[in-house]
């Protein structure tokens, strides 16, 4: 059976319809309802971050049906002197796995890295999709840092004095919620 062309084209900025779509498509994939997803695309950040110049998207069609898109932003750091790539989404539809998309981007990308003089493409990878790391270490990627988040919130409970009276009574609310919490269990 003969594999369909993959295509890849850089996405203009004026027309990102099927690259929303993909978008949406990748949230719900990576485990968020469907509404958060279409609620997130219509108000306008996604479009906004696809706007930013140091920004580039190319999208993968099979046979004129997009499949895939790839996301890259260059120096995402800011701190190296030299330019640098970093792929910050790459996603391919799951009824196209395994026919070479995935591949074709990063080809895409590898293409954009050399008009703009980078040295190194960094790839951003879930920790917890273990097939996207196999992918990327079989292509050559390998680990050089781990990048750490936390939120807002919880960073400034933990910097809080231990005895402090705001951190007593957020371990408070936290020991009520969790015994209301077993209770409720326990009653079911």
């Amino acid at each position: 059976m003969a594999r369909n062309m993959v295509e890849v084209s850089a996405v203009p900025k004026e027309d990102l319809g099927d690259l929303v779509g993909l978008w949406v498509a990748a949230k719900v994939d990576a485990g968020v309802p469907l509404e958060v997803a279409t609620r997130f695309a219509n108000d306008g950040r996604f479009e906004s971050a696809i706007q930013r110049a140091d920004v580039n998207a190319h999208l993968a069609r099979i046979d004129g049906r997009p499949v895939g898109y790839v996301l890259t932003s260059e120096n995402p750091f800011g701190l190296n002197p030299e330019p640098e790539v970093a792929v910050e989404q790459l996603y391919v539809d799951p009824t196209a796995r395994r026919h070479g998309v995935a591949r074709s981007l990063l080809c895409a990308v590898v293409g954009h890295a050399e008009r703009s003089g980078s040295d190194v493409i960094v790839s951003n990878v879930p920790t917890q999709s273990r097939e996207a790391h196999r992918f990327f270490a079989r292509l050559g990627f390998s680990s050089v840092v781990v990048r750490r988040v936390v939120s807002t919130t919880q960073l400034r409970r933990r910097l809080a004095p231990q005895g402090s009276a705001i951190n007593t009574a957020v371990d408070q609310l936290i020991r009520r919620r969790r015994s209301l919490r077993s209770i409720g269990t326990r009653a079911s």
